[in-house]
């Protein structure tokens, strides 16, 4: 079993934008492993997060359901 970079995170809320990117870089982590990839050798946490971001932007653009996050 391929120890993936990230880690395995069930309690997510897709309608805000943070999440949203955190499950698009899972999923893009699955796709890779999945054709062979080697964590932390074929791609980087912040590889799998640049990957992400455009997709979730697009969603968070054309979704007003998702909001984002803000935190002090």
């Amino acid at each position: 079993m391929v120890k993936r970079l990230i880690r395995e995170i069930t309690n997510t809320d897709p309608t805000v934008l943070p999440d949203l990117v955190l499950v698009m870089a899972m999923n893009i982590e699955t796709s890779l492993i999945e054709t062979g990839a080697t964590p932390g050798q074929d791609y980087t946490v912040r590889d799998l997060f640049n990957w992400a971001t455009p997709f979730a932007l697009e969603v968070f653009k054309k979704d007003d359901q998702i909001t984002y996050l803000v935190s002090s």
